[in-house]
């Protein structure tokens, strides 16, 4: 779920219910290049890892979205992706 707690001004993302709907895609800036996205909303819980209530293709509003990732560099993704996996090697011990 996702939470927002005012008094530390900071926004917790509490993975593990299924109910955070994540979806990929891409914006074109006005000089009409893509930057990669990654949005975040709350949903009703369901089994971790099918389709939410975002679906692939759809079109949306970034204003729909409280939580949005967006990268300008694919290698910023790999970044986030390589700390991903060591958060997962550190639960796994």
């Amino acid at each position: 779920m996702i939470v927002k707690n005012n008094q530390n001004n900071q926004i917790e993302l509490a993975f593990g219910d299924g109910d955070i709907c994540i979806a990929g895609g891409y914006v074109r800036d006005c000089m009409l290049e893509k930057s990669g996205l990654v949005t975040f909303i709350n949903q009703e819980p369901r089994e971790i890892g099918i389709e939410g209530i975002t679906k692939g293709g759809e079109v949306h509003l970034l204003g729909e979205f409280p939580i949005i990732m967006t990268f300008t560099k694919a290698e910023s993704i790999d970044a986030l992706i390589t700390q991903l996996e060591q958060a997962k090697k550190e639960m796994k011990k």
